[in-house]
């Protein structure tokens, strides 16, 4: 039977206009955010807030025509080796001659290439590659997505959310009977047994975002073969303990999350506090993970500072993945 998903995109919490260049230009996060709002109400703005807007009326005569890019992911199932964003041999995925059923998760992200001038302003506008290698490790431990409420923080396009919802659609990580195994904490209501909430705080992110989550949705018996039903939602999330709190009571019902999940999410030391902040309030203490995707960047910032404020904040990390080559690493948190 196919899969009954929902998509929730009407928020429970007023959106406020935030994009990303606020922290990477002005380095400030929760303290702009209450400045744009209250900026907002005021009809008689500074001028700087209004050269801001100005900016949209300068046309860039080398700008790229065509911005857009779409990026094609084929996860197979019945392996580990992926290739992601690239084309993908299903040769070897058969049985007698036919394809097996249930493999391959396919996923169409749209956004803009990664040198697009959109991106100066919403870096969640592109994909990178952390989110690719953070697929790969998704795919190894499907098990992590069945009976499970997982949220993903700067998701941006919505990459490995996506793959996330899928993965809980697909039925992977089932028991060896096939069934699915329920705890009083894994057990999410009578009607889903999975729920997957994707977020982002840049606004214009947001939109791409839940297009990609329609875009991606499994239509019929062909697409997703499901014992479960999963539940998917696009909310935006700006980091932080009040805006954290606020988000639990509204979005989330007081309902914590099994797995948190992030790639390519660290390029200031500001966000820093913050996305502990987050990450304090909204994983399951319990039993929760927090696994996170590190690209090493020409950015102010290191992993190093990263670890040591998820320490102070009451975590223990594990290694779990690693290229050296391309300077990436994948790490679990848990609180100790």
């Amino acid at each position: 039977m196919a899969d009954k998903t929902t998509t929730t995109t009407p928020p429970n919490l007023e959106e406020v206009v935030w994009r990303d260049d606020l922290i990477r230009w002005e380095g400030g996060l929760n303290v702009d955010i209450k400045k744009k709002k209250s900026d907002g109400d005021n009809d008689d703005d500074d001028g700087d807030e209004s050269s801001d807007d100005g900016q949209s009326f300068l046309m860039d005569p080398f700008a790229d025509p065509d911005p857009f890019q779409m990026f094609y992911f084929d996860f197979d199932l019945s392996c580990t080796n992926n290739k992601n964003g690239e084309e993908v041999d299903q040769a070897d995925d058969t049985i007698d001659g036919k394809a097996e059923p249930n493999k391959t998760i396919s996923l169409q992200i749209k956004g803009y290439k990664t040198d697009a001038e959109q991106v100066w302003q919403s870096t969640g506008l592109t994909l990178w590659r952390a989110s690719h290698y953070l697929c790969e490790y998704q795919v190894e431990h499907s098990e992590l997505f069945s009976n499970k409420r997982v949220l993903e923080l700067g998701a941006g396009l919505g990459l490995n959310g996506i793959l996330a919802w899928r993965l809980s659609c697909s039925g992977a990580g089932g028991t060896d009977d096939g069934t699915q195994e329920k705890s009083d904490v894994e057990r999410i209501s009578d009607e889903y047994t999975s729920e997957v909430c994707i977020t982002d705080g840049d606004i214009d992110a947001l939109v791409h975002l839940r297009d990609n989550v329609e875009r991606n949705r499994p239509l019929t018996d062909s697409d997703d073969i499901t014992t479960s039903t999963s539940k998917v939602s696009c909310h935006q999330l700006i980091w932080g303990d009040e805006s954290s709190q606020k988000f639990l009571q509204h979005i989330a019902h007081n309902q914590k999350y099994n797995v948190l999940l992030a790639s390519d999410i660290i390029y200031s030391p500001v966000i820093v506090e913050p996305l502990w902040e987050t990450v304090q309030t909204l994983l399951e203490k319990k039993d929760g993970v927090f696994v996170m995707a590190f690209a090493r960047r020409k950015v102010p910032v290191s992993i190093d500072l990263v670890l040591e404020t998820a320490v102070e904040k009451g975590f223990r990390y594990e290694l779990v993945k690693e290229n050296l080559e391309d300077g990436i690493w994948v790490y679990e948190f848990r609180f100790r």
